[in-house]
């Protein structure tokens, strides 16, 4: 079954509340087992198996989870696997104070915390009682560089030249031949990327 139709069945259910049940990982896939509760301490009313194949990332961390939702390839947690690559270079030194609150703004509104911040910009920042000093790297010559999903960097590089910085960026790698489309499932405070999801109704085990 098309997962968008499993998610809207899953959804229909009163006061549904969806549990994982197992998680499967094998080569290629992973496969999700959910329950179906109505309510969070309702019966069970359901259950269903999701095979996630071609698995960019999966965050795991919640098993008592709520809603279950899927969000399309233009979701940044999607995007950032398909986009153009982009290099941004700016000059040392800076305001690395400034800056770094500029680049965390921008992130913030164009990733929130679907993309970890220090994924594509690598940040170390030793904290005091009384300050930080924010630690760009890698450092190339004379600039600091980062790389990463063109929609990305073009954010970062809107505010760090709203702060009177000077950058430079240079396209780095064209998207792969082969078209891919992927989403997110989103599921409490867990989700997993990949490049197609299948569903299937499962019997309702005990428990």
């Amino acid at each position: 079954m098309l997962i968008q139709n499993a998610v809207k069945i899953v959804q229909s259910v009163p006061d549904s509340w969806a549990r994982v049940v197992q998680v499967r990982r094998m080569p290629g896939s992973l496969e999700i087992c959910f329950s179906v509760h109505k309510g969070k301490r309702g019966k069970r009313v359901d259950q269903w198996n999701i095979t996630c194949r071609g698995v960019h990332e999966a965050m795991i961390t919640d098993w008592d989870l709520g809603g279950l939702s899927l969000y399309p390839s233009t979701h940044p947690a999607a995007r950032q696997y398909v986009a153009r690559w982009a290099e941004m270079r700016w000059p040392r030194p800076c305001d690395e104070a400034q800056a770094f609150l500029a680049l965390r703004r921008a992130h913030t509104k164009a990733a929130d915390d679907w993309i970890p911040f220090d994924r594509y910009l690598r940040i170390e920042t030793p904290w005091t009682a009384t300050s930080f000093q924010p630690f760009f790297a890698p450092i190339s010559g004379s600039d600091f560089v980062c790389r990463g999903p063109d929609f990305l960097i073009r954010a970062y590089a809107k505010a760090l030249e709203a702060i009177g910085e000077r950058v430079k960026i240079t396209s780095r790698r064209a998207p792969k031949s082969e078209p891919k489309r992927p989403k997110v499932l989103h599921f409490g405070e867990s989700y997993v990327v990949a490049n197609t999801f299948a569903a299937e109704r499962a019997a309702i085990t005990a428990g």
